[in-house]
């Protein structure tokens, strides 16, 4: 793809929600749905496939690896200045 690597660091969710809040990123409000969803995530509920995202938009869904490979030129293309 890239050829740049990708490093994980798990800070936890209370860590990353706590900080964009208080960043002023995310409304204290939205943190209660980041919490919620953060946690459906991690006991791995909501990662069945299904057809949602061809409900809503009239197209099929593509996995990650598709994405970034054909959005790869945006990561590497400069901005004309």
């Amino acid at each position: 793809m890239t050829g740049q690597s990708v490093t994980h660091q798990d800070l936890g969710p209370e860590a990353w929600i706590g900080g964009a809040v208080a960043a002023g990123i995310v409304p204290i409000d939205y943190a209660v749905m980041l919490r919620w969803q953060t946690g459906t995530t991690i006991t791995g509920h909501g990662s069945t496939p299904n057809d949602d995202i061809e409900k809503v938009s009239g197209q099929k869904a593509t996995i990650f690896r598709e994405f970034a490979q054909r959005n790869a030129h945006a990561r590497t293309a400069t901005a004309a200045v």
